[in-house]
């Protein structure tokens, strides 16, 4: 085990942490850009054209990303009074996110319910998305005086949202789908736990230990991709999408 690695009294030491950090960005990073890369020119062929918010929830979210990756590399430089400053930005957006993604979700279904493959049930995995994301940004603000459970409840609220791009890539390139519950949840949480996997060896590497952080992550995710996924393919949680569909578009 690393002496930089642990202190004296157990707890995590951040510093070498670092490196890895970026690396999950990063990795965050190639599943948006190119999942989103490989459906940009269906996305933007289609007719009508997509709803001006899905378009600003999009921006938004990019703009989330760069202030987080901006944060990690903030610190990396030794500016973290910089960064600290700036974590509250981080707060407030992540906030605005929450409810913006449910509206664009919404949005997004309300558009295509006359469309032959419409599948309102499609919002268990959206909404899977937000409460994820919620999670991780509230424990990470709360443990934001241990940098070492900090820093990961950030990167996983960034793998949260990252099933998109994964989907993408999956639709696009392997285009491959297997049949039932098992196969809806390889499709678009493959990446994420290949993710969650990657930051456990890590650790493991590293400490000869996961973290805990890392353990309540996966908790967190897993629980919530297996409730989506059940919903996903239960009759009354369509029936009860289409009604929410409806009344939305009737709202709006």
């Amino acid at each position: 085990m690393s002496h930089n690695s642990i202190s004296a009294d157990g707890t995590w030491h951040p510093r070498s942490d670092r490196k890895a950090n970026i690396v999950w960005m990063a990795v965050v990073w190639a599943a948006i850009l190119s999942g989103f890369g490989l459906d940009m020119t269906r996305y933007m062929a289609e007719t009508p054209a997509p709803p001006l918010i899905l378009h600003f929830h999009g921006a938004v979210y990019v703009v989330w990303l760069v202030l987080v990756s901006t944060q990690i590399f903030l610190v990396e430089a030794g500016h973290v009074a910089l960064h600290k400053q700036l974590g509250w930005a981080v707060a407030i957006l992540s906030a605005a996110m929450v409810p913006l993604g449910v509206i664009a979700a919404l949005v997004d279904q309300a558009r295509q319910v006359t469309h032959p493959d419409y599948a309102p049930q499609f919002l268990s995995l959206e909404f899977e998305d937000m409460v994820g994301f919620s999670i991780f940004i509230i424990a990470g603000l709360l443990r934001r005086r241990d940098p070492a459970a900090h820093k990961r409840l950030m990167i996983l609220s960034a793998v949260s949202l990252t099933d998109a791009g994964f989907g993408r890539l999956w639709s696009n390139g392997v285009k491959t789908v297997f049949p039932g519950p098992l196969g809806w949840w390889l499709e678009y949480y493959w990446g994420i736990a290949l993710l969650l996997i990657a930051m456990a060896v890590w650790d493991l590497w590293r400490r000869r230990r996961i973290h805990p952080t890392v353990l309540f992550g996966a908790a967190v995710l897993w629980s919530g991709e297996i409730i989506a996924m059940i919903l996903n393919f239960s009759p009354w949680w369509r029936t009860s999408m289409v009604a929410l569909v409806k009344a939305w578009n009737f709202a709006g």
